[in-house]
């Protein structure tokens, strides 16, 4: 039996950029199916101008018990949410913290198809923020990663993340590794990689952007293509 691919009709782009405002985003689920599986937690810190500027974080309590194999990758029991909001009250709250920013994440796919379904579910909102997987820039700009949770990222990079799988702490790791790759290649602008493809696809390959380069930003100073 064939599996029906789901149509995120309003899904926002993948972007490969160096941002200096952005929204680091994270979510504990009780699975791995957006379709039948619960947000039990959603941790979020905003950053502006490179510094952290404010953080959301909050447990959600589901409809359904936690599952054992759950509590042990999170540390979230059903005594830890029983007090919490429901998912949408949460969502809800997100959304509005979140606003039109753009979103950053390690492996961040799977943390917006959950956004997008269940706000579609809750709110009868389309989540349609544009976002940056962590993931596709180290892929680009390091040598490749043998393991790719965060925990051996921070690691590689002598980063500290104490509290490993909560929504949170997850947030800061990636916003410190994030910073890591910024100090190391000093990108200052790029637009979206498919954006690249295209508008050099146009002017031929003699054009510089088919030499990896990126047209002038707003600084006035090229970036690479990566």
């Amino acid at each position: 039996m064939s599996i029906i691919p789901v149509l995120r009709e309003f899904k926002g782009k993948s972007l490969i950029v160096f941002p200096d405002d952005y929204v680091i985003i994270d979510i504990e689920t009780t699975g791995f199916n957006p379709k039948n599986d619960e947000i039990i937690e959603i941790g979020a810190v905003k950053v502006c101008n490179n510094e952290i500027t404010s953080i959301f974080q909050s447990l959600i309590k589901p409809r359904n018990p936690i599952n054992n194999y759950i509590s042990n990758l999170t540390g979230i029991t059903d005594e830890m949410v029983v007090d919490s909001q429901s998912e949408k009250e949460v969502l809800d709250a997100f959304t509005s913290f979140a606003a039109d920013s753009l979103l950053m994440g390690h492996n961040i796919n799977y943390d917006i198809n959950f956004l997008y379904d269940h706000c579609k579910e809750h709110l009868d909102y389309y989540f349609k923020n544009n976002f940056i997987d962590i993931m596709d820039l180290l892929r680009k700009k390091t040598i490749p990663l043998q393991n790719q949770n965060i925990m051996a990222l921070c690691e590689k990079c002598a980063i500290r993340n104490t509290n490993a799988h909560r929504a949170l702490s997850d947030c800061l790791a990636i916003n410190d590794l994030f910073q890591h790759l910024k100090r190391q290649y000093k990108p200052t602008h790029c637009i979206g990689k498919l954006d690249v493809l295209n508008f050099s696809a146009e002017l031929g390959s003699k054009h510089p952007l088919n030499k990896k380069k990126c047209p002038i930003g707003k600084s006035g100073s090229a970036a690479l293509v990566i």
